[in-house]
């Protein structure tokens, strides 16, 4: 299957879970792949647009065509109600549902990125022998396994950011009930560090992206709802606001 089929197939929501996950791999690792993606998410979203403003213009149309011939206020409605749903048939129901009804999964994949790596950034020429610096080369690497493994390995594990990075390396790989049981922890502790309370106020967009694609819609919600509205987080607050306005 092509990447064009593969991308179909997604607005379609007809993957199959093997194809859902070579979807996110290559939405991950294929710039390409990416690019179009976003290309032809965007055109939707402008086609639905005009649709929407076309549906308009024909309603207004009819209205004024019909609305002197009715006899009564209740068989001019009933008439219009019957031509808006004629027209939404005709200008396809599936995209208006698509562009502006996205299923948990399209909502997970276009909000979901691993965060980048601010513990140890890799720089090229600089390679100090350290498990922690493997694990973040691994991780950089998208080789999601080896970064866990390694993670595992480092003198403290439990530390907040190895346990932070270690939860996106299990979104990366769909394992997100194995995410859930990192991100949990981390969001309810009260951390002292600055550093650590930047990771417990991210943890929460990602427990809520990981509930979202496990279609736990109350605890999505209630996770959204605490990125956009604590008072202190910035952290995609926005874009948990809009998600909020699919699910609620």
């Amino acid at each position: 299957m092509n990447n064009y089929e593969l991308i179909d197939k997604f607005f379609e929501n007809s993957l199959t879970s093997k194809e859902q996950r070579s979807f996110n791999d290559s939405l991950q690792s294929d710039k390409e792949f990416k690019k179009e993606f976003l290309f032809q998410q965007d055109l939707k979203k402008v086609i639905a647009i005009n649709r929407r403003e076309e549906l308009k213009i024909e309603l207004d149309q009819f209205k004024k065509e019909y609305q002197g011939k009715s006899k009564s206020k209740f068989l001019f409605n009933s008439w219009l109600i019957a031509a808006s749903i004629a027209l939404l048939v005709g200008f396809g129901l599936w995209f208006v549902k698509d562009s502006y009804f996205p299923s948990n999964e399209q909502l997970y994949v276009q909000n979901f990125e691993p965060y980048r790596n601010i513990v140890q950034p890799v720089v090229r020429g600089k390679n100090p022998k350290t498990i922690e610096h493997s694990a973040f080369v691994a991780y950089e690497n998208k080789n999601y396994h080896k970064a866990i493994n390694l993670f595992n390995s480092v003198a403290s594990p439990n530390e907040t950011p190895f346990q932070f990075y270690k939860a996106m390396c299990f979104l990366s790989l769909n394992k997100t009930d194995d995410a859930i049981q990192i991100l949990l922890p981390i969001t309810t502790t009260k951390e002292i560090e600055s550093s650590s309370k930047k990771f417990t106020e991210m943890a929460n967009w990602y427990l809520g992206l990981a509930y979202l694609k496990n279609d736990n819609l109350d605890k999505a919600l209630s996770q959204f709802s605490i990125v956009a509205n604590h008072t202190d987080y910035t952290f995609k607050k926005e874009e948990a606001k809009k998600i909020i306005t699919f699910i609620k």
